[in-house]
């Protein structure tokens, strides 16, 4: 967390006070946003429709349909001592909504050891709502499940308050607020860079977060949304991890989302993606938000593997590999 500076009792008073904004709006002493009426009236839909269908028993069984992700990706840049880094991504859990209480995330994190552990966000399944300490309670048995040699950390989202983080940083979730961490291994480091909510609060400060890290550095940045991928990627970032769009949460078959709750490219709506020369990620989610539904889009935790190299290089070694193998066995007289 930040230390004590003008600077960030100037992002604190600015973070509470849109936090009092918005639920002032909610209790009715201000007038709703259109964006919470509509989410308030697609939830409902949704809701009533699945009902209705006879789907809606399928969609509560799907929430907890978790699946483990495992992406590989390979980063022209990346230091040669950070070969084979593996990073656990965990993101929208919304913890205090889980309707297993999160037994299904916790026998897969704990089975899977990793290097670093991020959360990327929406810790809290109530956004209009001043109350966190349930979810901060239902996160008691998965945080401590994790096991990560250079820790845990985290960044919040449109759903988490400030208020959250001093209990979460006791559990040994380390909160980035506009700031960053050094990672070493042997002589090599890499930055990690994590930013405040981009999509409601819009309290994200690239500039801050980055500051930290040296021209021609590797930098790792976690956002909750992908909503400021283009920023970060004429920021030089090399690696983007973010979540909030549940993957659409309720797709077509095929995993089309129908919607992102996202200004942003579809492309980065879920799954690998590319901005410029930066390589990103956006999770599906752990957790679900609104309706206690998914179809077609089943709740992830994603292991990702960074590779030093590019991908066109290392599919070159694999067809070099595969074609010595070949000599090998038919002879070069095949070629004669």
């Amino acid at each position: 967390m930040m230390p004590e500076t003008a600077e960030h009792n100037l992002y604190h008073q600015t973070r509470l006070r849109l936090q009092s904004e918005r639920f002032s709006a909610i209790s009715g002493s201000v007038v709703p946003t259109a964006h919470q009426g509509e989410m308030q009236a697609v939830s409902a839909a949704v809701e009533n429709l699945l009902k209705y269908t006879g789907f809606h028993d399928r969609g509560r069984r799907n929430c907890c349909d978790y699946r483990l992700e495992r992406n590989d990706v390979y980063l022209p840049d990346l230091p040669a001592e950070f070969e084979g880094y593996t990073i656990l991504h965990l993101s929208d859990l919304h913890a205090d909504g889980l309707l297993d209480e999160g037994e299904g995330i916790v026998r897969i994190v704990e089975s899977v050891p990793c290097d670093l552990a991020v959360m990327t966000g929406d810790f809290n399944f109530e956004e209009y709502s001043d109350q966190y300490k349930p979810s901060l309670d239902a996160l008691v048995s998965i945080v401590p499940s994790i096991s990560a040699q250079d820790g845990i950390y985290g960044i919040l989202g449109n759903h988490d308050l400030l208020e959250m983080v001093p209990g979460l940083e006791r559990m040994g979730v380390q909160i980035l607020l506009n700031e960053a961490a050094r990672l070493q291994r042997g002589t090599a480091d890499i930055v990690l860079a994590g930013v405040d909510d981009p999509h409601f609060y819009k309290c994200h400060d690239l500039q801050k977060a980055l500051s930290a890290a040296d021209p021609d550095q590797f930098v790792i940045l976690l956002s909750h949304s992908p909503e400021i991928a283009q920023e970060a990627s004429s920021y030089g970032v090399d690696f983007f991890l973010c979540g909030h769009t549940h993957g659409g949460q309720i797709c077509l078959p095929g995993g089309i989302a129908m919607f992102a709750n996202a200004t942003c490219n579809r492309l980065y709506v879920s799954g690998s993606w590319k901005c410029g020369a930066m390589q990103g990620y956006t999770s599906r989610g752990t957790g679900f938000s609104c309706t206690a539904a998914r179809f077609f889009c089943p709740p992830e935790i994603t292991l990702h593997t960074l590779h030093s190299g590019s991908l066109l290089s290392e599919f070159r070694e694999i067809l070099e590999e595969n074609f010595a193998s070949f000599l090998k066995i038919t002879g070069n007289a095949v070629f004669a």
